[in-house]
Formats: structure tokens, sequence, C-alpha cells
């Protein structure tokens, strides 16, 4: 029969009998596991011969880092170079000559690796060994190369196995990228020179100078940094002897040098006289060479520093210290007493690395061993505030109320210390004065109070102190109850007989309890709880106390002005004629409950967030505020608020008002920036030229307002502050700046405008509270000011005085800073200098 052209005979011929797209897919997928085999058999072959190449090269490499070519003789170190290369050589040309696997050898490996039954990569190249067209053998032909089809996806060769662990048993190969590493440390920065000493020739043989490391550590208290006196660190002439280097008293020299028989060390004063160093422990080496010596000289005068090797000198340095001055402090006005009888106490420090701590010290104006009294309570104790830590220089106030205790109403003496950093104190000069007291107004409080005052000072007086007791309780019936009074009388048998000192002193709080009680009932125990509340929290604020801590101290604080609060509700209730005697003024702030609250929890938030500072700020108003409150509640409605000086300081806070709206508006017309971050609105020529116009005439209009306020207060016989005339020229320069159509060099002048009004408002205040008798410092609130010290409505003298405390935003913007600054600390991954920055931000100071 005649075969078809074409396809069966070539079928048959070749054994095929698949379609051509099956047999090509077929091949590529074979050829694929040989060329994977074939270089898996290439890494196997090649790795046991590249490993030597490397591990010469490191021998190489360890033999530079560890320096020992310099030691080396040049004869011997050629000998060894010439065997490093000859090795080297030799090595490359075995890995030159290895031969490439067949593919032969790469099918062994995929049929050995692939572990299938009849070798699919290799019985897949079979052809029939007599074309037949007999259908059957065509159909059995067929259906055994489409089962060896099935199986090619399916071909491994397998992972390299160069067998290393036959040709190195003990794992030394492992062994020296250890050591390599070990000698890259030890190089350090000399590693390519060290490599290069293989090939440089030796050099003669010659004295090497001795490593001497010298350094200041000045106080830490200064915060100044290390001085490096040797190394490329050293400060530009710290080598020359004829310049001193200053430094602070108290700075330390560290001198490490070897330690070798004719190598010294010598320090001097600039007199001559030979000076000791410091007991220093030698430090420990890990070598067996001799310890290098350390000296250390703390620096508390002028001194020298001498190395000499012999009768050489190698390094020399000349020191001048600059003396630590010690604090200042002195007071800025006499001791006052507030409407509510706190001592308010204003002073000034100074010191040339700043105040740490100060007091005030109280004693009695006569030693007890002169007057012979025992005094039962000892005087008190009065830590002064610092407006922050390590002040240099200021101004500070503190107001404690120190009514309750027993002294208040004695003369006595009082002098003010001051400590900084480095332990030293000064004193101010001492005054005498009597320590301000609280003004009862009932007869019987009073004299309580006054023999509680005598028993305190001297408790030998007791006997006299009982008969007064006992002659003020004649007549029960001038008591409203009986509670005063039996209590009176309890007081009075505890004074009889043989009592304790102990018991004196249980006594003399007794009578204060006594008299509070008589004169106020329950308010003034209120009063007295919150002062104890407050100061409590003040002094947990400046121990830096745990939030705990802190948070325990804001309840008793709250619980406390809750009572107080409560307490004065019902003697306002009870006495609704005291409130009443003067209207109020329609423009004075109230204080309600929800602003105490408000206030509160910021002190709260600020000394939780690390602004300690501010917390204890903020303290500080609360308790002026409540000073003041004090103050208005027992001196109800003074005269004044309504007079010619009162209208034109009205005036002037209605004008400051208008002039920093008129510089905010000048401040938007920047033709790039509306002042906020954010790009202007754009504005046609003609909006912006009607805009600056209309700035212009609103300028000028303050300015007239400006120019007849002056007239007036001329007319009324005031004299008006030079203050206020620099205003009107620097309102004049802004006008004439809106004219011209350049808003941004207006602002500069607006600015002085508005600095000069609040001082010009100062002024004007400070003289009506000079007229009117009553300065601020006697604790009262200053004009334009409610009872409890804050700014009325309408008044808007902003005299730049008052302190900026974060509000409510810059609360919780604190708080979100501390919550990213702990979840970086909280990532493993970031850079450990990194983490001990965000550590230190996180330590409370």
């Amino acid at each position: 029969m005649t075969e078809p052209a074409g396809k069966t005979a070539d079928s048959n011929k070749t054994g095929s009998a698949l379609p051509a797209a099956l047999e090509a897919a077929a091949q590529r997928r074979i050829t694929t596991a040989v060329g994977r085999a074939r270089r898996v058999l290439v890494w196997e072959a090649a790795w046991p011969r590249i490993v030597p190449i490397l591990c010469l090269g490191g021998l190489f490499l360890v033999l530079s880092w560890l320096g020992l070519w310099p030691r080396m003789a040049d004869p011997l170190r050629y000998v060894v170079l010439a065997a490093f290369g000859i090795a080297y050589v030799g090595l490359i040309l075995h890995l030159a000559r290895m031969p490439l696997p067949s593919r032969d050898e790469a099918l062994a490996r995929v049929a050995r690796e692939s572990a299938m039954e009849h070798r699919p990569a290799t019985a897949f190249g079979d052809r029939l060994s007599q074309p037949s067209d007999d259908p059957l053998t065509q159909s059995l032909w067929r259906a055994h190369r489409l089962r060896l089809l099935e199986k090619l996806d399916h071909l491994s060769a397998g992972l390299p196995s160069p067998g290393m662990n036959a040709r190195d048993p003990y794992a030394l190969r492992f062994l020296l990228p250890l050591v390599l590493v070990v000698a890259f440390l030890m190089a350090g920065p000399d590693r390519i020179d060290r490599i290069a000493d293989a090939i440089r020739p030796a050099a003669a043989a010659t004295e090497a100078p001795p490593r001497i490391d010298a350094w200041v550590t000045p106080p830490a208290y200064t915060s100044r940094p290390p001085i490096f006196l040797t190394g490329d660190a050293a400060r530009p002439g710290s080598l020359d002897p004829n310049v001193p280097l200053k430094v602070p008293q108290g700075s330390v020299v560290t001198l490490r040098m070897p330690s070798e028989p004719d190598l010294a060390a010598h320090a001097v004063s600039t007199g001559g006289q030979p000076l000791v160093f410091d007991a220093a422990p030698p430090p420990k080496t890990q070598t067996d060479a001799p310890p290098p010596a350390e000296h250390k000289l703390t620096l508390s005068r002028d001194s020298a520093l001498t190395v000499a090797r012999g009768d050489r000198t190698l390094l020399s340095w000349s020191f001048a210290v600059t003396p630590d001055e010690p604090p200042k402090i002195e007071l800025t006005r006499e001791p006052s007493a507030t409407q509510s009888g706190a001592l308010s106490l204003g002073y000034s420090v100074s010191d040339d690395y700043g105040v740490m701590s100060a007091a005030a010290a109280i004693s009695a104006p006569e030693a007890p061993a002169e007057s012979g009294a025992r005094p039962l309570v000892a005087a008190p104790e009065l830590p002064l505030n610092l407006p922050r830590l390590r002040m240099r220089e200021g101004n500070g106030e503190t107001i404690r109320d120190l009514s309750a205790h027993p002294w208040a109403g004695a003369k006595v003496k009082m002098r003010l210390t001051a400590t900084d950093e480095a332990s030293q104190t000064s004193e101010s000069p001492t005054i005498e004065f009597t320590l301000p007291m609280r003004a009862f107004r009932n007869p019987i409080a009073r004299a309580v109070v006054e023999q509680r005052r005598v028993l305190a000072l001297d408790a030998r007086k007791a006997p006299n102190v009982a008969m007064a007791i006992d002659a003020i309780t004649l007549y029960p019936d001038k008591f409203k109850t009986n509670g005063p009074y039996l209590a009176l009388r309890t007081a009075y048998h505890r004074l009889t007989g043989q009592p304790s000192d102990a018991e004196l002193v249980e006594t003399v709080d007794f009578l204060w309890q006594i008299a509070l009680g008589i004169e106020d009932g329950d308010l003034s125990l209120a009063a007295q709880d919150l002062r104890a509340a407050q100061e409590a929290l003040r002094k947990a604020i400046e121990s830096n106390a745990s939030d705990a801590e802190l948070e325990k101290a804001m309840q008793d604080l709250r619980e406390a002005m809750d009572k107080y609060l409560e307490a004065l509700a019902q003697d306002a209730a009870r006495n609704p004629q005291s409130a009443n005697r003067q209207p109020m003024d329609p423009n004075t702030q109230v204080l309600r409950p929800e602003d105490l609250k408000k206030m509160m929890d910021q002190i709260e938030n600020l000394a939780k967030t690390g602004s300690r500072d501010a917390a204890q700020q903020m303290l500080s108003q609360l308790q002026q505020m409540m000073e003041n409150l004090e103050a208005s509640r027992s001196q109800q409605g003074q005269d004044g608020q309504n007079g010619p000086m009162n209208q034109a300081l009205d005036k002037l806070g209605e004008m400051i008002q208008r002039q920093q709206q008129l510089m905010d508006r000048t401040f938007k017309m920047d033709p790039d920036t509306d002042g906020s971050g954010a790009e202007a609105q754009p504005m046609s020529p003609e909006e912006r030229q009607k805009a600056l116009q209309e700035l212009r005439e609103g300028q000028q209009s303050l300015q007239k307002m400006l120019q007849e306020l002056q007239q007036t207060m001329k007319q009324q016989g005031m004299q008006p502050d030079g203050k206020l005339g620099q205003a009107d020229r620097s309102m004049g320069d802004a006008a004439d700046q809106l004219g011209e159509g350049a808003p941004g060099q207006a602002v500069g002048p607006q600015g002085q405008a508005l600095q000069a009004l609040r001082e010009g408002a100062r002024s004007l205040a400070d003289q009506m509270a000079r007229q009117n008798g009553s300065a601020t410092r006697q604790g009262g609130p200053m004009p334009g000011q409610d009872p409890l010290g804050r700014q009325q409505q309408g008044r808007g003298t902003d005299l730049g005085s008052t302190v900026k405390v974060p509000d409510a935003i810059d609360t919780q913007r604190a708080r979100e800073i501390l919550d990213m600054i702990r979840k970086r600390l909280g990532d493993p991954s970031r850079p450990l200098i990194e983490r001990d920055y965000l550590e230190r931000l996180l330590q409370k100071y």
C-alpha cells in the first residue's frame, strides 16, 4: 500500500506519534531540567576548588590586619608572599582545568534526583527500532509517550552537594571567617595601610612616642562639653603652654599615659606649689602589658600640668580657672500681707550657672537661751518658688499662707538663702518684721488666737493662758452657740495640771480650730483645708511625684474646693446684706465652678505631661485667685471704679483690642500668606486697594481717638504717659505705610503702637492703685480686674505680664507628642542612639 504523503511516513520515521506542539514543549522541559542539572554539577565540582582560594585570601587578610607583616624580616616576608602567590596561582589553575559536565551526566543527575520509574527524561528520547504501520503498535507507542509526557512536569535536578563535610570533617573552614571578623575589628581605620604593609619595605626602627590621652571634664551643672587636650579633637591652642585654657572651677583633668619608669606627670599651681593628683585605681587591661597610669586633678585654682620623660618635656598645659560665684538673693520689696493674711515675698536671684533652690529662714528676734522662753512650735519653714529650675537671673514671688501658724502675728527675723548646684549658699541681709496674721472680726476669736500665740512661743506661760481662757468663758451668754464655749472649757482643763509638751502642742492646734469656728464657722475651716490641699499639690509638683500621687493630691484639692465653695454659698445665704452693699459692675467676669474644674484639670494634665513649671505657675494663679476672692469677701466694694482714671483705662483697653484687630487684618494682607500657613484668597487689584484704604482709615480713626483721650486726660489733671505719645507716632507711621500700599511694612509700627498702648495702660493702672492706697502687693485686685484677679470684659488692658499657660489645644498636642514618642520608643527596629534620645525626652525633671 502507498502511505499517505508526508505525515505518517515522517512520524514512523522519527517515532514521535505526538503533535509537534507537545513534542516541542516536552523538549523544552527536558532541556530546562538538564540545564539546572548542569549548573548543579558545575557548582558541586567548582565549590571544593573555590573554598581553598577564599581561605587563602582570608588568611592573607588576617595576617595583614593583625599587623604581622611589619614584624617579619624582609626576606622572610618576601618568602611568605611568594608562597601565597604560588599557592594562589596553583589553585586558580586547578579551578580553570575543571571539566564541564556532559548532557548524559546531566540526564543521569535528573533521573537520579527525580527518582521516577522508567526515567522519563531519558526515555522520552527513545525511538521505535522498526518503523511500523500497525495501528496497534502506533497506539501503544503514543500512549507510552503521553504517559512519559505527564511525568516531565516533575523533573528535578536536586540541590548542590559539594561534599565539603567529607573533605573537611572538622569544619575548620568556618574558623577562618570568625578570625577574619576579629582581625577586621582590631585593625580599625588602618585596614588599608596594614594590607599595604605586605609589600612596603620596613622602616628603620625609631622610638615611638608614648600614647598620652588627656581631657578636661567640666562639672555637669555647667552644661559644658569635655575639652580634649590630645588627639584630633583637641581645641586649637590647648597644646600651647603660653595660652591658658579657661575652665570652670571644679573641672577634672584626666591624664592617661603608659606606665614607664622615666615617664612622669607633674602639676603645680601658678605660685609654684606642687599639687597632688586625686587618688584613682589603675584601669584594668586584658593584656599582659602593664596597665596605663591614670591621673586625675580637680582644678580649684590656676594650675599647670606637665608630662615629661626624664628631663625632656613632652606635653604641657596651663589652666585659668574661672571661679564659681556663689548665688545672690535679695528682697525686691518689703514683706507684705495679702488681704486674706498670707505672706507675700518678692525677691531677685542670680547665679552664674543657675540657682537650684531658695528658702526663707525665719527665727525669733531673740534667742531662746537669752529670753528664757521655751517655744512649743518651731519657726515656719518657707521654701521659695523659682520661676524655673536652674534660673541664672530673674525675679520671683512667693505667697504662703502662714496665718494658721502659731507664730503668726509675732515679730520675727528673716533672711533669704539661695543654693546652686555646687552646694554654695548665700544669704540676704536679715530683716525684722511682723508675720502676717488673719484679721478676726469676732473679739472672742481674736482673744483666743492671741492666747494661742502666747502659749506657742513660751510653754512656761501655760498657767497664764489657762487663766485667760477661764476669764473668756466667764459669761457663756456671749457665745452664740454652746459648741465654742464647751471647746474653750475643754482647752482650759487641758492646760491645768502638769501637761506635757506634746499635749500643749495639741492644745495650740485645738485653740486655732476653736477660733476659726467662732469667726466664720465652717467657712474658715474649709478655707484652711483648701490652703493645705494647695500646699500639698505644690510640694507634689516640685518633688516630681508619680502620677498616682498627683492624682491623689488633685482629688484632695477638688474635695477641699467643693467644701469651700459650699461653705461660701452657705455664708452668703446667712449674710445676704454683706454681698449686696454695692451693685456689681456689669462688665465684671463671674467665676463659675466649671471654670475652677477646668483650671484644675489643666493643672493635672500639665503635671502629668511633664510641663511641671507651667502646672506650678497655673497653681500659683489659682492660689492668687482664691486669695483675691477671700480679699473681696472681706473688703467688699472699693469705690473708684467709675472715676476719670477708670474711664481712661477702659478706653485704652478698647484701643488695645482695636489695634490688635487692625494688626491681624494687616498681617493677612501679605500677598504670599494669610498669616496662618495657608495661601491667601486671591484678590483683584481693586479689592486689594479698597481693603488697604479701609485699614488706613481705621488706623487714622484709632490715632484720632488716642489724641482725643490724651487731651481729655490733660484737662482732667492727669499727666499722660510718654508711651501714649510713642503709640500716636507709631500709628501715624502705620497709616502712611498703608496709604503707600505696603501692608508688610505697616505691621512693625502697628506692633510698636500696641506695645506702647499696653505700657501706657500699665502706668495708668499703677498710678490709680497708688492713689487708691491699695497696691497689688497687698493682695487686692488690680484696677480693671475682677476680685479673682482676672481681666474684666471690655477692658483689654493686657499689659504683657501674664504668664502664657498652655490651653486645652496645647495640652492635647503635648499628649499626642508623648504618645508618638512612646510609640517610636517601642519600635525595636530603630537605632539604639535614637531610642536613648527618646528615653531622655520622657524623663521628668
